[in-house]
This record gives C-alpha cells, sequence and structure tokens, in this order.
C-alpha cells in the first residue's frame, strides 16, 4: 500500500472513524483482558496471525491463543497498552478496506510500576462489515525487529548480524 490522501482513498469519513474505533476497541478488549470483546473484534471466519508465527483460524481459535498471550510469561501483560497511529486506509474491493497502521506498545513493569516502550508493530488487515459492523477479516501482525522491520530505501540502513538471516520471523 502507498501513502495516500484520505479524500484519495475512496473511504467516506464515517468509515474511517469506524475502522479506528474498531482497532480501539481491539486495543482496550486486548490490553485488559477482555477476551469476548476481542473476539468479537473478528468476522467468524477471519484470522489473526501473531508471534510465534501461528495463523490463528476463526473465533474459537483466536480465543485460544489468548491465555498463552496473556499468561505465557507470569506478570507480563498486564498493564501493556497498544496504541495505534498511521492509519493508511483504502478499498480493497468485494465490500473490504484494507488497513495498514503503526502500533507502539508500552509495557508496566509490575514491580516498581513503571512504564517502558516495549515494541513497535504494524498491523495489516482487512475488514469486512459482518452483523452491521466492521470486523477484521484479516490481520497479520509484524514485529518491528532489526531484521524485519520493512524498509524499502538503500539496504545499508539495516544493522546484519550474524545468524539475523536464520531467526524465524517475529524472532526477538
Amino acid at each position: 500500500m502507498t501513502a495516500m490522501l484520505a479524500a484519495q482513498s475512496g473511504l467516506s469519513v464515517e468509515e474511517r472513524l469506524d475502522i479506528q474505533e474498531l482497532f480501539a476497541n481491539y486495543c482496550w478488549s486486548l490490553n485488559t483482558g477482555d477476551a469476548d470483546g476481542y473476539v468479537e473484534c473478528f468476522t467468524r471466519d477471519g484470522w489473526l496471525e501473531h508471534f510465534p508465527p501461528t495463523r490463528y483460524e476463526g473465533r474459537d481459535a483466536i480465543r485460544a491463543m489468548l491465555p498463552n498471550l496473556w499468561f505465557r510469561r507470569p506478570h507480563a501483560f498486564m498493564g501493556r497498552q497498544h496504541h495505534p497511529h498511521n492509519f493508511l486506509m483504502e478499498r480493497a474491493g468485494g465490500g473490504l478496506i484494507r488497513a495498514k497502521v503503526q502500533c507502539s506498545v508500552t509495557r508496566l513493569d509490575q514491580t516498581d510500576n513503571s512504564f517502558h516502550i516495549f515494541l513497535l508493530v504494524h498491523w495489516d488487515v482487512t475488514c469486512a462489515k459482518e452483523d452491521g459492523r466492521w470486523r477484521f477479516k484479516t490481520m497479520q501482525i509484524t514485529h518491528w525487529f532489526r531484521h524485519e522491520a520493512p524498509w524499502v530505501g538503500d539496504p545499508k540502513a539495516r544493522l546484519v548480524l550474524p545468524g539475523d538471516d536464520k531467526k524465524p520471523k517475529g524472532e526477538f
């Protein structure tokens, strides 16, 4: 997706705001442990691809992924906040809307109640209307680690360390 002006995307202001509200609901649900709210952000046949690189297809599979995400590292998820920004949206045909959205993730260190920037990611999604509201039909999450952050400029800008070419996608 190339950068575009909102007027050139073919989306109405209402559609853009509805998609931004979908991201807000997604983040609030994810950040507060609301599994029901989280899975409702997806269409019934929606899928999510997330670290570790696995595709979770359908609401049941997406719901089953949440305990691993929230509890895999004790006390490491509660207090995270996902901050979406830099929304690029366009029509994708068939009534779908495609969006690329960057996100900064902060994390609460519960031992001393301090906050830290934890992670930078972007979401590549398609959104579809289901039951009268916009939901994610597809969501691919890319972590911005040095060996896989999107970069179309001169490759000499990227630091490459031994073994980077052997790291699985999404690996720290």
